[in-house]
């Protein structure tokens, strides 16, 4: 792949080893730049995946898409990280954010505490990977004076924000070197998000350059009826969680419809789920149509912002094989999107 965009390919934490294995090599074979592996509750967790992925291959950038100071603490998510580049030889990246599915352990959800202890977490692993010996002191986390990792840290450390959040962009621009956007499909809520973001470059110490990449559920195909109703079927697990974006499409995220969807979906009944929601849901929250389809609207949201990559999440196309479908990503949508 020649072009100036990279593109990623993100996994869900559901496959077997030796599909991952297969995976990895697939997607590195292919051309791809990245593979994330989400780290949600409930389902493998990502780095013992990333670890089997960074075995397995030679050239990609591999990290999670996204871990949070609540499920594992920010030293585990230091010294996980160390492992990870160690046995990449610097391949890693670090995808961080506030995290979903607190429901299910009865945790606090509120955004203003998640969003700080997002913040404390990626200020408490940046002050583990320069192996600060002072002490760390905040809201939610704090630490002991000489708490340092006694392993070596990433060789170039890269932190990626993952977020739909204008205030958790602002963030990410102030504090990582990436932020990593996810079902933001509207022009009018990119270029809210996108000035947060620069808002935050503007005010960090940082000196080297941050950029924004883009991306979310995507599905593929040549026709774009069954690309819409394999969308639904993976947007019924994560819909739950998607209530800000919707709010952005002047969505009532009270109303009845919504109700009945959060309750199937939190209830795994995801085909009821699915069954519920509406054409214009999967507009919103994915890209999904035809190659031409998903190019031009890609097209049209990058355009004069300083957007690094594309992310594609599942369930990327409507063939039966993961080969296939990102096979199909990579020969029929990429070369229409390349040198941009």
């Amino acid at each position: 792949m020649n072009k100036g965009l990279g593109f990623y390919v993100a996994l869900q934490g559901s496959y077997n080893p030796e599909e991952y294995i297969r995976f990895g090599k697939a997607i590195e074979s292919l051309g791809f730049d990245r593979i994330y592996v989400y780290d949600d509750l409930m389902f493998y967790p990502s780095f013992p995946i990333l670890n089997l992925i960074a075995e397995h291959t030679n050239k990609i950038e591999i990290g999670p898409c996204l871990v949070n100071g609540f499920y594992r603490h920010p030293a585990l998510i230091a010294s996980n990280a160390a492992f990870l580049d160690t046995i990449s030889h610097g391949r890693s990246i670090l995808g961080l954010g506030r995290g979903a599915f607190f429901d299910f352990l009865k945790m606090e959800v509120k955004e203003k505490y998640t969003r700080e202890a997002f913040k404390e977490t990626l200020l408490l692993v940046r002050h583990f990977f320069k192996q600060n010996k002072n002490g760390f002191h905040g809201e939610v986390f704090n630490t002991s004076k000489n708490a340092i990792l006694r392993i070596p840290p990433p060789i170039k450390p890269y932190i990626v924000t993952a977020t739909w959040n204008c205030k958790m962009a602002y963030l990410g621009g102030k504090y990582s070197n990436e932020v990593q956007l996810a079902e933001v499909f509207t022009e009018t809520y990119l270029n809210k998000i996108s000035k947060a973001f620069l808002k935050g470059c503007k005010d960090s110490t940082d000196i080297y350059s941050k950029h924004i990449s883009l991306g979310g559920m995507i599905c593929v195909a040549d026709n774009p009826v069954k690309a819409l109703e394999t969308a639904k079927k993976t947007l019924a697990v994560y819909i739950p969680y998607l209530k800000t974006i919707l709010k952005q499409h002047k969505v009532d995220v009270n109303s009845s419809l919504i109700k009945k969807i959060d309750h199937e979906s939190k209830h795994g009944n995801y085909l009821e789920a699915s069954n519920l929601i509406p054409d214009e849901f999967v507009s919103m929250l994915t890209l999904s149509g035809t190659p031409t389809d998903v190019a031009n609207r890609i097209k049209s949201l990058i355009k004069g912002k300083p957007v690094k990559g594309i992310m594609f999440s599942p369930p990327y196309g409507i063939f039966d094989s993961f080969e296939e479908n990102i096979s199909y990503i990579s020969k029929k949508l990429i070369p229409k999107l390349e040198n941009l």
